[in-house]
């Protein structure tokens, strides 16, 4: 990835908006921090707790970052506590992969049960590399951002009117879905441990309770390594990562689409207050290379992290319709029942509410158009001509590597791929055996 800087990517932009400057005199200009007076959050401080709580869980694993803290000195040092817990993290979760496909390679059978879990063990792999990678240049990707927002973050333009302040909405929405996440996988651990003493009811072992639960839960484990408490519970840590990481990318494209919906917001409250009323060709120039300068930068982050958008989309959609799969089988216990119809809702409801959210920076980029067309004729120039020619013709979606961009109608496209799915099974599932009364092993 390139590490140019971020100013000299866009010489001519940089040069009507601004007396040239480097990021370095840029950066160093700008108050940090949410205590800079009258200025707007800026995304950079508005992820710091966000990143925090990936790095709890071994993700992001970036030092020198903080609410106040320079972009550009944000870095990923090779032999820092985070890195190592990383990796470490990583060649777990890696090991679980292999351990499992020869596992599967050993059975009679193949199904959506053993499909599903090798997916989920991938793509989680897939994901902690993803973010491992992204860190490596996040000092780039912020630095880009961080100049491109500066003008939005003092006058003429002004925090939307009547919103949450920006780090709050971001802690807001962050924290709000990784508590129902935790709230998830608590649920999980209960049904697990009420299954497994279901099991030992019908089939009395000599081992004990917590080796009969490592052996339903991670069978896998136990037919090459011999179990010891130790090794269970590190693989139970590992798989709370897991599952964490599962949840957290969702919560990332979020925040991240949370940043770039604000400037467009921002950008057409600011020709609101115009209120149709004639402005100077300096005016109009300089709203024009604003707009310009927001689309440019929807096209970096566009280019950066549409793979974790295609495949985030794509394992909310696969795990959407295995759960649908697995609805029309009784459960063994009322906790079990609990738990699973609690992860449905909120797989559902985190799949969609990530595609809401991204697709509202498309939403928020249209809407200048339509402010702009409330303009009276006689107040129109060449500049204003050229920021409405802008306005409409500018792609300003991310997307899942350009096979598709997310906009509002994609959401309408996959309810309906739901809905038609789960109409199909009711005529062809057939019913999973219960194993909570298999004393085979």
């Amino acid at each position: 990835m390139s590490t140019m800087n971020p100013m000299e990517r866009y010489p001519s932009t940089r040069s009507l908006t601004r007396p040239p400057s480097t990021p370095s005199t840029a950066l160093a200009e700008e108050p940090t921090g949410k205590g800079a007076k009258g200025r707007e959050c800026s995304i950079h401080e508005a992820l710091a707790a966000v990143i925090f709580m990936g790095q709890l869980f071994s993700l992001m694993p970036i030092t020198g970052y903080g609410p106040a803290s320079d972009p550009r000195t944000v870095t990923i040092r090779y032999r820092s506590v985070r890195f190592v817990y990383g990796m470490v993290t990583l060649f777990l979760m890696l090991s679980l992969v292999v351990m499992l496909c020869a596992y599967t390679v050993d059975q009679t059978s193949f199904g959506v049960q053993q499909a599903s879990s090798l997916v989920y063990y991938v793509i989680i792999v897939f994901f902690m590399v993803e973010l491992m990678l992204l860190a490596r240049n996040w000092s780039h990707i912020m630095g880009r951002w961080y100049v491109d927002e500066l003008p939005f973050r003092s006058e003429p333009y002004q925090p939307p009117a009547g919103r949450l302040p920006f780090h709050r909405k971001v802690h807001l929405i962050a924290f709000g879905v990784m508590f129902f996440a935790f709230l998830e996988d608590t649920l999980n651990f209960l049904s697990a441990y009420r299954l497994n003493e279901l099991h030992i009811r019908y089939c009395p072992h000599r081992s004990g309770f917590w080796k009969n639960f490592f052996h339903r839960e991670h069978p896998y484990v136990l037919r090459i390594i011999p179990y010891h408490a130790v090794l269970g519970w590190t693989i139970e840590l590992t798989m709370r990562i897991a599952k964490f990481t599962w949840h957290y990318v969702d919560v990332f494209i979020i925040c991240l689409s949370l940043g770039l919906q604000r400037r467009f917001v921002q950008f057409n409250e600011r020709l609101e207050r115009l209120d149709g009323q004639p402005q100077s060709q300096s005016v109009w120039r300089g709203l024009r290379l604003d707009f310009v300068r927001l689309s440019e930068l929807v096209a970096f982050v566009d280019e950066r992290f549409s793979k974790l958008i295609l495949f985030s989309c794509a394992n909310d959609m696969f795990f959407i319709t295995v759960q649908l799969f697995n609805s029309f089988d009784l459960k063994p216990t009322t906790v079990t029942t609990v738990y699973f119809w609690y992860s449905l809702g909120f797989l559902i409801c985190r799949c969609f509410l990530m595609l809401f959210v991204v697709s509202s920076v498309s939403r928020a980029s249209e809407r200048p158009l339509e402010t702009l067309r409330r303009f009276p004729s006689s107040n129109w120039n060449l500049d204003l001509r050229r920021l409405c020619d802008a306005v409409a013709t500018s792609e300003n979606a991310l997307s899942g590597k350009r096979f598709f961009f997310v906009r509002r109608p994609l959401i309408l496209a996959m309810a309906g791929t739901i809905i038609t799915y789960e109409l199909v099974l009711l005529d062809q599932v057939k019913k999973i055996p219960d194993t909570t009364k298999d004393c085979t092993f």
